[in-house]
C-alpha cells in the first residue's frame, strides 16, 4: 500500500442497510471530483466547513439527496482537502455513489489510508495511528480508554521521556570521546550505568503491559483442559451461564473443541472446552485431543481442571500438570460438592452443579489475564511496540556491558541503536514496509 497523492474514496460507515451512510474522499483535487457527483440543492455554491444539502448523481441522473461537508487542508485529519457525503444507507445507493466518484477520477482507498495520510502529513504519530485501529477493535471499556489515551498522547509522552534519557546518555558518552581528558565535564561510570539501567527497566516495564493491553483490545482465549470426566464441560457451561457443551458421565463425551464467547466483567473471553485427556485407541477422540493441544498453544490462559476426589492427581493429571507448568494457567478442582473431596493448596474450588466458586473463578481469570496493569495510557496493545521496547531495553543493557570493556564508543553505538528503536515505535524513522504491515489490518474507510 502506498499513498500516491491522488483522490481516494471509501465508505466510512459499516456496510449494510441503515438509516444513513457516509462516504469519504480525500486528496488534492477532491473538490473537482465532488463536483462531478454532487450539486447543491439551492442555487448558492457550497463552501468549506459548512454542511450543505446536495443532490447526488451519476451518468444516469440523480439517485439520492444527502449532506456534503467540505474541509480544506492542511487543517483536516488527513492534512489534505476532504469531503464527507452523507446519504441514505442503502447499499445500492452507496455503490452508485462510489462508482460515480471512481468515474470522476478517484480511486478506492486502501485499508487505513485516511489515517496513514494523516500520519504522513504530521497530523499524528505512528503510536496514535495504531491506537486508532485499537479503538475500532476494542472489545472492552478499558480497551477504549487505553486506545483513547494513546491517541491523546499519553504513550507518546512516555516514549519521549525514554528518548530524552537515551539522548542524554548518548551525549555523555560522546563527550568522553571528544574530550577524554576533561574529567570535570563527565559523569562517573556508576551514574551512566544507573541511568541506562533505569531506562532499560522502564522500557521493559512498558513492554510487559502488552499482554493486558492486547486482552483489553482484542479479548482473551481461555482453554479448559483436563482428564476425562474432570468436569470441564460442566464448568464451561457454568462460566457461560448457558448450556453449550454436552455433560455426560460417559468418558470421552467431548471429542471436538467447543468454543463460545462471554464476558467476565468488562473483559471479552472466548472459552474453549477441549477433549478430555486419556490414552485412547479411538481415532476420532485422538483427533480431538490433537486439535485441543494445537489450539491451547495459542490460548492466553489455561484452566487445568482436576477431578474432584480425595486422592492425589493420577498419572494423566500429573503429566498434564507437568506439561503446562510453564504456561499461564489456573488450576481448578470442580465438583467440590461431593463428599470426601480434598482441594490441594493453591487450587481454586468450584461446583458447577451448585454454582459455587464460579464468580471467584471469573475474577481469578480476569486478574490472571490483566496482572494488575491499569488502562491509563501507560500500557500497550501492539506486538510491534512490545518487541521494539524490548530492543530498547536490550540495547541499553548492551551499552552498560560495553562501557567497561569496549569503552564509550561501543556503548554510544548501542545507545544509538536504542534510539532508533524508539523512533521506529513513533514512526520517526519507520520504513514503508513496516507501515504497510501496520495499516493492512485497518478497515477500509478509516
Amino acid at each position: 500500500m502506498g499513498t500516491r497523492g491522488d483522490v481516494v474514496v471509501a465508505l466510512s460507515t459499516p456496510w449494510g442497510r441503515a438509516a444513513l451512510a457516509v462516504v469519504r474522499l480525500t486528496g488534492p483535487g477532491c473538490e473537482a471530483v465532488v463536483s462531478q457527483i454532487a450539486r447543491p440543492l439551492s442555487g448558492a455554491p457550497w463552501s468549506y466547513g459548512r454542511p450543505r444539502r446536495v443532490a447526488l448523481f451519476d451518468a444516469d441522473g440523480v439517485f439520492d439527496d444527502g449532506v456534503l461537508v467540505l474541509a480544506k487542508g492542511p487543517a483536516t485529519v488527513t492534512g489534505e482537502d476532504t469531503a464527507e457525503l452523507g446519504l441514505h444507507g442503502n447499499p445500492r445507493l452507496v455503490e452508485r455513489l462510489i462508482a460515480a466518484a471512481l468515474a470522476g477520477g478517484a480511486r478506492l482507498a486502501d485499508p487505513g489510508e485516511f489515517t496513514r495520510r494523516g500520519l504522513l502529513h504530521g497530523k499524528l504519530d505512528l503510536v496514535a495511528a495504531e491506537a486508532v485501529g485499537q479503538l475500532i477493535d476494542a472489545t472492552s471499556d478499558d480497551g477504549v480508554r487505553l486506545a483513547r489515551a494513546a491517541i491523546d498522547g499519553a504513550l507518546t509522552a512516555d516514549l519521549t521521556a525514554l528518548r530524552e534519557g537515551l539522548i542524554d546518555a548518548a551525549a555523555e558518552l560522546e563527550a568522553r570521546l571528544d574530550w577524554p581528558d576533561d574529567e570535570l565535564a563527565l559523569q562517573g561510570d556508576a551514574a551512566v550505568v544507573a541511568g541506562l539501567q533505569a531506562l532499560a527497566d522502564r522500557a521493559r516495564a512498558l513492554a510487559a503491559t502488552y499482554r493486558a493491553g492486547r486482552v483489553w483490545v482484542h479479548g482473551a482465549r481461555v482453554a479448559l483442559v483436563g482428564a476425562v470426566n474432570a468436569g470441564k464441560s460442566s464448568l464451561f457451561n457454568a462460566l457461560l451461564g448457558t448450556t453449550r457443551a454436552i455433560v455426560h458421565p460417559t468418558p470421552g463425551t467431548t471429542r471436538d473443541v467447543v468454543e463460545a464467547t462471554t464476558r467476565f466483567g468488562d473483559l471479552s473471553v472466548t472459552l474453549l472446552d477441549t477433549a478430555g485427556e486419556r490414552v485412547t485407541d479411538d481415532p476420532i477422540e485422538a483427533a480431538g485431543l490433537a486439535l485441543a493441544r494445537e489450539l491451547i498453544a495459542d490460548a492466553d490462559l489455561l484452566l487445568v481442571v482436576l477431578r474432584a476426589r480425595g486422592a492425589a492427581p493420577d498419572a494423566v493429571e500429573a503429566e498434564l500438570l507437568a506439561r503446562t507448568a510453564n504456561a499461564p494457567r489456573l488450576i481448578v478442582c470442580n465438583g467440590v460438592d461431593r463428599d470426601g473431596v480434598v482441594v490441594p493448596d493453591g487450587v481454586l474450588a468450584t461446583s458447577a452443579l451448585r454454582g459455587e466458586g464460579i464468580e471467584a473463578l471469573k475474577h481469578a481469570v480476569a486478574n490472571a489475564l490483566i496482572g494488575g496493569v491499569a488502562a491509563d495510557g501507560r500500557a500497550i496493545a501492539s506486538l510491534r511496540q512490545r518487541d521494539l521496547l524490548n530492543t530498547v531495553a536490550e540495547q541499553a543493557e548492551d551499552a552498560i556491558s560495553a562501557l567497561p570493556i569496549a569503552g564509550p564508543a561501543a556503548a554510544a553505538e548501542a545507545v544509538m541503536d536504542a534510539l532508533e528503536a524508539i523512533d521506529a515505535i513513533t514512526g520517526a524513522t519507520t520504513r514503508e514496509d513496516v507501515l504497510d504491515a501496520v495499516f493492512k489490518r485497518f478497515c477500509i474507510g478509516k
